[in-house]
C-alpha cells in the first residue's frame, strides 16, 4: 500500500484482493459504537501507534436477515451500517472491514479465522478484543484462546478490559434495554451521542393538519432497536440542517386501526413545506410520556397542543447544545 493510499479510509465488504500492510484490528459487532467500543479502540489505536500499524475494525453486515445462530434480525440495530462507517472512520480507522454474516464465514473456526482469514489474507499482526470477546464456530475462541494462539505465532494480543459507566458495564444489551424504557438520555450518555431512526417521509391520517400541527410520519425500522412509544423531545436533520421538533413513537391509537405498524410522527418547529418522499434524521433527546388513547380528537389535539408547547421551551432552553 503506498503513502497516499495509506490516509485513505477503505471499506472492504469481502475478504479477497485487500492490499498487503500491517495492521491491527480491532474485532466486535460494534453496535452503537458506545463508550466500551470507543474504549476498545482507542487501546488498539495506540498500540499501534506504537508498532507503525494501520489501526482498523473487523465487523459484520447482516445482509443475509439472520445473525450469529441463525438468528432472525428484527430491531436489533442501535445503527445502520452507513452510521456505524461514520463513526469508525470519524475514531481514525483507516481499514474498516465490513463482512456478511453468511453460514459459511459462521462455519470458520477459531483457528481458521486467526490463520486464514486475519494473519494471511489481512496481514494483521495484533488483535484486540473486549475480556469476554468471542470469535469462531460456536464462539469457541476467547481471550484465553487468542492469548494461546498469539504465543507461537506473529501475532500479538491485546486483551482490553471492560468499561463501567453510570456503575454497570457498558454494553449494547444495555442501551437497547434503556431506549425501550424511554432512558433515551442514558442511551445518548453511553453512546456518545443521540439514538437516531431514519426513514423516508410517508403519507399518514394528516390529522396533524387538522388540528393544526402538519407531522412528517416515517415507518419504525424494522431492523432498528425498539423506543418506549411515546412522545420525545427530538430533532430532525434534513439535508444536514438541524431543526427542533417533537415525535410520537407508537401506533397512534385515538385514530389508527388496533395492530397498525409503528410509525414515528414528527412535528417540526421552524420548517415550512412538503416532505413527502424525503429522507430525515431523527434524533432523541428526552422522553416526554407514554402514548395514551384520548376519547375523542379533541382531547387528543388539547393534549398534543401541550406537548409541543412543553418541547418548545426545552428547545429554547438547549438551544445552544
Amino acid at each position: 500500500m503506498s503513502e497516499k493510499e495509506s490516509d485513505i479510509f477503505n471499506v472492504y465488504r469481502e475478504l479477497e484482493g485487500i492490499p498487503a500492510a500491517p495492521r491491527g484490528v480491532a474485532l466486535g459487532v460494534f453496535d452503537g459504537v458506545h463508550r466500551g467500543h470507543r474504549h476498545l479502540i482507542a487501546r488498539m489505536k495506540e498500540a499501534c501507534a506504537e508498532r507503525h500499524l494501520r489501526p482498523c475494525v473487523f465487523t459484520f453486515s447482516y445482509d443475509t436477515g439472520f445473525g450469529f445462530n441463525d438468528k432472525k434480525i428484527n430491531h436489533d440495530f442501535l445503527m445502520t451500517d452507513d452510521e456505524k462507517l461514520e463513526v469508525l472512520e470519524s475514531l481514525g480507522m483507516r481499514d474498516v472491514f465490513l463482512i456478511p454474516l453468511t453460514p459459511d464465514f459462521c462455519r470458520l473456526s477459531a483457528d481458521a479465522f486467526l490463520s486464514d482469514v486475519l494473519m494471511n489474507k489481512l496481514s494483521v499482526k495484533l488483535l484486540a478484543i473486549g475480556e469476554d470477546g468471542r470469535f469462531g464456530a460456536g464462539r469457541r475462541g476467547d481471550a484465553r484462546y487468542l492469548r494461546e494462539f498469539s504465543r507461537s505465532r506473529d501475532l500479538e494480543s491485546l486483551i482490553v478490559p471492560d468499561l463501567y459507566w453510570e456503575g454497570a458495564k457498558v454494553t449494547s444489551s444495555r442501551i437497547r434495554e434503556a431506549l425501550l424504557e424511554g432512558c433515551v438520555e442514558d442511551a445518548a450518555g453511553m453512546m456518545e451521542r443521540p439514538y437516531r431512526l431514519s426513514g423516508v417521509v410517508v403519507s399518514g391520517s394528516h390529522l396533524g393538519s387538522r388540528i393544526g400541527f402538519p407531522t412528517a410520519n416515517i415507518e419504525f425500522p424494522s431492523t432498528s432497536s425498539l423506543l418506549r412509544r411515546g412522545v420525545y423531545v427530538t430533532r430532525t436533520i434534513i439535508n444536514g440542517k438541524v431543526y427542533p421538533s417533537i415525535s410520537n413513537v407508537g401506533v397512534a391509537p385515538s385514530v389508527r386501526a388496533t395492530g397498525s405498524e409503528m410509525l414515528i410522527e414528527t412535528y417540526l418547529y421552524d420548517y415550512i413545506g412538503d416532505l413527502y418522499g424525503r429522507d430525515i434524521i431523527i434524533e432523541f433527546y428526552a422522553f416526554i410520556r407514554d402514548e395514551s388513547v384520548f376519547p375523542s380528537v379533541r382531547d387528543l389535539a388539547a393534549c398534543v397542543h401541550a406537548d409541543i408547547d412543553a418541547v418548545r421551551i426545552w428547545h429554547l432552553t438547549h438551544e445552544t447544545t
